[in-house]
């Protein structure tokens, strides 16, 4: 899920600034830090808090009907994990390495809503955000290409998550495994693996050894790649 277009998020412009209402919400939380692949929130469970994200990677996941788990979202720092309108949580979550959230009661989110009425509108486009996103998603999952989806994921985590890098390239931090980005698209991960190595053969990305993320290298390649499949001439998987 996207902030912007595919896992949930949160605009990060807003979560970081100095007098935004989600720093209050810091305020009213407290911090827990996670260990590798420690549970943070069971899916069904009463939702009685939502966590915003500080640091490290947070894999959402729901569980199949055959007892396996599906990704279904990844959680960058100023995201929000656990933000529902229900009562019960309609997804799993758990750290993927290291990772250190602030859990804030609904109880306390209400009291603080009223005290700040910005603070209401910007969880609704939170989570308004956060239900667009996994609709993009199924979109991905029904008619993109393996290199198409890997695409959009690749800018979909650099919009959210990477760092500026030399001549204006981003470097994209993926902490996940090869195994969990093909859960997260529905890919098995050696076809992860031949689609990453492709966009690398055509300039797009270059992967960071040991595998650790990537380098945006042509932006506009990888724009391309994502709807290539649209084109007469495009290739695919």
């Amino acid at each position: 899920m996207r902030v912007a277009a595919t896992l949930p998020v949160t605009d990060r412009a807003r979560i970081e600034g100095p007098d935004d209402a989600f720093d209050r919400l810091d305020a009213i939380g407290v911090i827990r830090h996670l260990a590798p692949h420690e549970s943070l929130l069971l899916e069904g469970d009463c939702a009685d808090r939502f966590h915003r994200v500080l640091s490290g990677t947070i894999a959402g996941y729901k569980a199949t009907a055959d007892g396996r788990r599906q990704i279904v979202a990844f959680f960058f720092p100023g995201d929000l994990v656990g933000l529902t309108v229900g009562d019960h949580y309609g997804y799993g979550a758990e750290a993927i390495g290291r990772a250190s959230v602030c859990s804030i009661l609904h109880t306390s989110m209400r009291e603080l809503s009223r005290q700040t009425p910005a603070l209401r509108e910007d969880l609704l486009v939170a989570l308004d955000r956060e239900v667009a996103a996994a609709q993009e998603r199924l979109m991905w999952l029904g008619r993109k290409t393996a290199r198409e989806r890997l695409a959009c994921f690749l800018l979909e985590c650099a919009d959210r998550n990477g760092l500026p890098g030399k001549d204006g390239r981003k470097t994209v931090p993926l902490p996940m495994s090869q195994l969990d980005i093909g859960d997260y698209l529905g890919l098995a991960s050696e076809t992860v693996s031949r689609a990453l190595a492709q966009l690398a053969r055509d300039g797009a990305i270059e992967i960071l050894r040991p595998f650790a993320g990537v380098v945006i290298r042509d932006r506009r390649r990888l724009e391309t790649t994502m709807d290539e499949g649209a084109h007469p001439n495009g290739a695919g998987m």
